[in-house]
């Protein structure tokens, strides 16, 4: 986490994004512009000139909608709001004690862009690369929500500004629901036991099963 925020601190003085990268084989696959199944540079400005077109209102309503769909229950999955334990590291860096992980110095100082850097998505319903491009910058905007860390199925952040309300919270909670229902389904159960660990958090985790 030292690293990571001492290349944050850098990095706005130079230009540069860090993301934490955990190396994988299909990580290789995705960040390798030189393998058959890369991504290039047209890709990536493909990505985000797709991603300027979206209406993100729109777009996080039309998910939320989606996540709601599979729940019977409006009750069960809003539950109670309750202030919960708030992590100040990463949680994937647990997962990967004494080995090696990556800080790239991604070459832009629009952190919501690293999405189209590192695209990964559209799968079990994880948004397409353009969409958490648009998603991305909406929260930095409002929060600024800084995309960290990334593996091929999770992504999490750097929370500059989080909601200090519970009104905040609990707003952010529904977007983040609709963006990423697993959190909720096979996370902290409600989306208001969510809503309490964003209060005040530093960190945001996005995980799709």
């Amino acid at each position: 986490m030292k690293n990571y925020h001492q290349a944050l601190q850098e990095g706005k003085k130079e230009g540069y994004t860090p993301l934490i990268i955990i190396p994988s084989e299909m990580m290789l696959e995705i960040v390798d512009t030189e393998a058959d199944e890369g991504y290039s540079k047209d890709d990536r400005e493909s990505i985000i000139k797709k991603s300027k077109d979206i209406d993100v209102k729109a777009l996080l309503k039309r998910l939320l909608d989606e996540a709601m769909s599979m729940e019977e229950d409006d009750d069960d999955i809003t539950g109670e709001f309750s202030l919960e334990e708030q992590p100040d590291h990463f949680l994937s860096i647990e997962e990967v004690i004494n080995k090696k992980i990556i800080i790239a110095k991604v070459p832009t100082d629009h952190p919501w862009e690293v999405a189209a850097w590192v695209p990964m998505g559209g799968f079990n319903e994880c948004p397409m690369p353009e969409e958490q491009v648009a998603v991305f910058k909406y929260w930095y905007e409002k929060y600024g929500a800084i995309p960290a860390l990334v593996t091929t199925d999770v992504w999490e952040f750097f929370v500059e500004n989080p909601p200090k309300t519970q009104e905040e919270s609990e707003l952010l909670a529904w977007e983040q629901f609709g963006f990423c229902g697993d959190i909720v389904l096979q996370g902290v159960g409600t989306v208001n036991s969510l809503a309490g660990t964003l209060i005040h958090s530093s960190v945001w985790y996005f995980w799709w099963d």
